[in-house]
């Protein structure tokens, strides 16, 4: 089978698809939002780092709260027990020497030598 001149002219020419050249508009674009993706993945990485700090300090912070609580409520009671009768009359026995009225009081005079 013999093609003629018509039957080729009629078929469609297959032609070889080549590659557009990139033209520096579109890469100016692509360079552009390549740049932004990677600031924002920039700045995503940075922020996370920084809630993990900030997260690891807020811990640190509770933990010395509670400590520091925990040593307020002891001198709360040292302060009350302060104000007490019962330590004053206690510091008064052991500095002063002082005694109640009508209390006998036994002292080692062999100690006091």
């Amino acid at each position: 089978m013999a093609e003629t001149n018509e039957e080729k002219l009629a078929e469609p020419k297959k032609r070889k698809k080549r590659k557009k050249p990139i033209s520096k508009t579109s890469l100016i674009f692509l360079i552009f939002w390549v740049a932004i993706i990677s600031l924002s993945f920039i700045l995503v990485v940075n922020q996370a780092s920084t809630y993990n700090d900030l997260r690891t300090d807020l811990e640190r912070l509770h933990e010395e709260i509670d400590t520091l609580t925990t040593i307020n409520e002891e001198l709360d009671r040292q302060i009350l027990f302060f104000d007490s009768d019962d330590y004053i009359e206690q510091r008064a026995r052991e500095w002063l020497g002082m005694v109640r009225p009508n209390e006998i009081v036994f002292r080692n005079i062999a100690a006091s030598e």
